[in-house]
């Protein structure tokens, strides 16, 4: 059988052995709320939260800016083609190349507004989410030699 901790207050209303310890204070359950401590600034009121925004729009990012970010690596792409095969044989050739490329670029632009057209990103992030997008349509969709 357990003991129970002995009673803080006992019965006949002494205090306990530790009430004269320096820092104790008696509290009792009567007494009234207090004022500030006497030289205590007062607590400033609170401020009113402002009503929200009505009728501004939220920036959104727009078609050009996702068609920019995938023209971006559609000119690393030709860039690199050309530095790498060197100059095309005819100019038809290099044209049909880069007419092309319109096919993966004009989809990725719209894979990347699908997914960032609610908010408005930086260009930086929309060139970052088109370059996985672009390559992947560049690898499986067919592309002529330049």
């Amino acid at each position: 059988m357990t003991a129970s901790p002995p009673d803080p207050r006992p019965d006949d209303e002494r205090p306990p052995s530790w009430a004269g310890a320096p820092g104790y204070t008696s509290y009792s359950d009567d007494l009234p709320p207090h004022a500030p401590m006497p030289g205590a600034p007062p607590y400033p009121a609170a401020p009113e939260p402002g009503a929200p925004p009505v009728g501004q729009p939220r920036p959104r990012t727009r078609f050009r800016a996702a068609l920019g970010a995938a023209v971006t690596w559609a000119s690393v792409n030709l860039a690199l083609v050309l530095a790498v095969s060197g100059a095309p044989g005819s100019a038809e050739s290099l044209g049909r190349f880069v007419g092309a490329l319109g096919v993966p670029t004009l989809l990725a632009a719209a894979a990347v507004w699908a997914v960032a057209r609610r908010r408005g990103w930086p260009f930086w992030l929309l060139v970052v989410v088109a370059a996985p997008v672009f390559w992947f349509l560049r690898v499986v969709l067919p592309m002529p030699a330049a």
